[in-house]
């Protein structure tokens, strides 16, 4: 059984979007910095602040390595970035003849096996 949790819709309806007639919720990272900056009694800016420092150091660790090295960046408790490296490749199969794909990398983000559970048990508690 879904349980409530301490926070409020209205309370959501602060800091997050709802699209799609409300059933949808959307928090930016606009929203997320207020809400960090009034929790912790800080100014937006220092918050805005520290994240674009946060994303700049990232994206400096994400295009400063060799491109052919696995790269996984652990960026909070439970949340990972992953950098793959594909190599180029030539396809001639099917509808696919004389396609050449460049050496290009991808970037995903992963959640861990123990921050879904973490998630799943705050939200249906047995």
């Amino acid at each position: 059984m879904w349980r409530q949790n301490a926070i409020t819709r209205k309370q959501r309806e602060k800091f997050c979007d709802y699209m799609g007639g409300g059933t949808n919720l959307i928090m930016t990272q606009d929203a997320l910095i207020k809400q960090i900056a009034e929790q912790e009694h800080m100014n937006t800016t220092t918050v805005r602040n520290v994240f674009r420092s946060a994303e700049n150091i990232l994206f400096h660790h994400l295009s400063s390595v060799a491109p052919p090295e696995h790269l996984i960046l652990r960026i909070l408790s439970g949340i990972s970035l992953e950098r793959k490296y594909i190599e180029r490749k030539h396809y001639s199969k099917g509808m696919f003849q004389d396609l050449d794909c460049p050496e290009h990398v991808i970037v995903k983000a992963n959640l861990s096996s123990y921050y879904s559970r973490r998630v799943n048990g705050e939200l249906f508690s047995r």
